[in-house]
């Protein structure tokens, strides 16, 4: 009985383990624009503490900042206030 009761267990636990998180994408265009390695690196290490942030992507040569987030978490308007806390205002990025 134990055993069964342990297997269950670790089957739950590992079921838990593998569920998908909702993840969303947001492409952002930033002003003042993106122009050195600098600017990526600033913009890479303030955003990634808004909560549910779970991948940022950035283009000096697209002017793109790509990032992947959990929308339970955080909003456009989070990550809005973020990036003015360190002198950006951001806009959704054009579709090409």
């Amino acid at each position: 009985m134990k055993k069964l009761l342990l297997s269950a267990f670790f089957a739950l636990l590992s079921a838990g383990a593998f569920a998908q998180t909702k993840a969303d994408t947001l492409v952002v265009t930033t002003t003042p624009a993106m122009h050195c390695a600098n600017c990526e690196n600033k913009i890479k290490s303030h955003i990634r503490f808004v909560k549910g942030t779970k991948k940022i992507v950035t283009s000096v040569p697209g002017q793109t900042v790509t990032i992947v987030y959990d929308s339970r978490k955080s909003t456009y308007a989070d990550f809005a206030a973020a990036f003015k806390k360190i002198g950006y205002e951001i806009r959704p990025a054009k579709e090409k």
